[in-house]
């Protein structure tokens, strides 16, 4: 049978002869007959080659056309995270070879098996991947280091003794090693156990071709799943060891703070706690505290913004009996009811002016006097701050004195708002719901996968405070066992991923780019080059991504 591919390339060919007759101008009825006799017999083999081919081609696994199976994918890819991106991409890989069934599998340094994707037609099992492949096809993939292709593996001299070969009925194999940096780590695994030699060079070309793409993101994965574990590793050490259990999360941000707990605990020195409302400030607070040498004295909490003005000096130093009207009795300040131990002032920049000045000299000379009294009281405290705003700001505005900031900042704690910490909002959610079941002997032990996706998605401005009110919340107000999205406040529940509404093409893949771009705007704070570099791209080419967009959705 004559290649479709080759007739078709010579028809091609062909029509370009007569656009070229048309463009001369000399396209009359007899030069166009002309044309039709020389190339007639042309269309007539490429019609019956192609039919040809399409009695004798296999079955395919699915009856969907082309068309809408790669605008399904679209729309899958469109709605998944990177995992199951790749588990629809290899779907599509199914489809195009004539495999039955499809695993990706990769090995560890021990040896050990994982299976991130995996896809099968008709009533073929992949619940279970190591189970439904032959190790010994594997390792010699591996081995091998190219692909390999197995007409029939139940007759193959290398593999046909095998039990598991056997048992699991195999014929057509096709394996196709996954190497990053020179090494093999995994194998593509695709098979037909319906039909002998099912994979021609065509389709060993794709499977190479999609394993070549694949490896360097499976390559990566691996190593970030190794530097997961390491850093899971060292959190828990952290956290036993400084018992900062209070302080949820297994991000890399949080590795962060509970790394630098640990260095600053002990000393004296110090320090300024930063972030947005619902960060967690003061629990960073008490764990240094706790773990500090003054753990056994008091640990006293000011609240910047809750002091009357005229009661602030009052409030933090104390006052003599007739300092003013209505000083009835001698007071001790917050200073020396934390005496020996941790004085917290939370919301530091509220601080009027005037007390930003008594707290400066505090910091400088380690003394202070009661209101109304002349002599100096010792300051045996250690002073914590923390803020939600940019103090370098307030500075520049005249509402917070720079010396008293450099002297508060000696030892400085960001913490990440929740949408920098990756992977913590599910972590956190599964430990508030438990939390929330026990305390309110609740039934929602479980949260549907739509709801996470829309607490994943959402920004929380209100950071972990706004989850945990939320969560509670649902957990509540719960008929059942689940947490579902409608549970959910419309603000958050209409964040969730959803399938594009159009049906078309071009539509979909507009959409999935949309959501693509707006999640990394979200997650760096509307800070274009910040999302560009979340996205490994050029500044520019991000601006004229969504230039485009726009443009698109206009048209549309």
């Amino acid at each position: 049978m004559t290649d479709p591919a080759e007739l078709l390339q010579k028809t091609t060919h062909s029509l370009a002869a007569l656009e070229r007759l048309v463009a001369t101008g000399g396209a009359d009825a007899e030069a166009v007959r002309g044309w039709a006799r020389a190339h007639f017999r042309e269309l007539l083999a490429v019609e019956k080659s192609l039919r040809e081919a399409a009695k004798t081609a296999a079955p395919s696994p699915s009856a969907t056309p082309r068309e809408d199976a790669l605008l399904r994918s679209v729309e899958q890819v469109s709605a998944a995270d990177q995992g199951e991106s790749i588990g629809v991409a290899l779907g599509a890989l199914l489809q195009l070879t004539g495999a039955q069934r499809g695993f990706i599998a990769l090995r560890d340094e021990g040896g050990q098996m994982s299976f991130p994707a995996a896809r099968a037609f008709t009533t073929l099992d992949v619940s279970a991947p190591e189970a439904e492949l032959s190790r010994t096809i594997l390792d010699h993939a591996l081995a091998k280091g190219g692909a390999l292709v197995i007409d029939d593996a139940r007759i193959d001299a290398r593999f046909g003794a095998q039990g598991s070969v056997q048992a699991l009925a195999l014929r057509a194999v096709l394996v196709v090693p996954l190497a990053a940096h020179g090494a093999p780590f995994g194998v593509l695994y695709l098979d037909n156990p319906a039909r002998a030699a099912a994979f021609d060079e065509t389709a060993c070309r794709a499977a190479e071709a999609f394993a070549r793409l694949i490896a360097p993101v499976l390559a990566r994965d691996l190593e970030l799943g190794d530097l997961r574990r390491e850093r899971a590793a060292r959190l828990t050490e952290l956290r036993e060891r400084y018992q900062l259990d209070a302080i949820a999360g297994q991000s890399k941000a949080m590795l962060g703070v509970l790394e630098l707990i640990s260095r600053v605990a002990a000393r004296e020195t110090t320090i300024l706690i930063t972030g947005e409302t619902g960060t967690g400030k003061e629990l960073v607070a008490q764990a240094i505290h706790a773990n500090s040498p003054r753990a056994a004295r008091p640990l006293v909490v000011v609240n910047g913004g809750s002091l009357p003005g005229e009661l602030v000096e009052s409030e933090l130093f104390g006052h003599e009996r007739g300092a003013f009207t209505g000083a009835h009795a001698a007071r001790i300040g917050r200073f020396e009811a934390a005496s020996g131990g941790t004085i917290f002032l939370d919301e530091i920049g509220e601080l009027a002016l005037a007390a930003q000045a008594k707290l400066l000299r505090v910091l400088e000379s380690g003394t202070f006097e009661r209101v109304g009294s002349t002599r100096p009281l010792r300051a045996n405290v250690r002073v914590l701050a923390a803020t939600n705003r940019n103090l370098d700001a307030e500075v520049a505005a005249g509402r917070f004195r720079a010396d008293l900031l450099f002297r508060l900042k000696v030892i400085e704690i960001r913490l990440p708002p929740l949408r920098d910490r990756e992977g913590d909002v599910a972590r956190l959610t599964r430990g508030f719901v438990d939390r929330f079941c026990q305390e309110h002997a609740a039934r929602a032990r479980r949260v549907h996968p739509a709801a996470m996706d829309a607490l994943a998605a959402y920004a929380w401005p209100g950071n972990v405070r706004e989850l945990r009110n939320v969560l509670e919340r649902a957990v509540v107000l719960a008929p059942g066992d689940e947490v579902t999205l409608d549970l959910l406040p419309p603000e958050i529940a209409g964040s969730a991923p959803s399938l594009p509404e159009s049906h078309g093409l071009k539509q979909a893949v507009r959409a999935f780019k949309r959501r693509f771009v707006d999640r990394a705007l979200a997650d760096a704070g509307g800070d274009h080059n910040a999302a560009a570099k979340r996205l490994g791209v050029n500044a520019k080419y991000l601006y004229q991504l969504m230039r485009d967009l726009d443009a698109e959705g206009d048209g549309a």
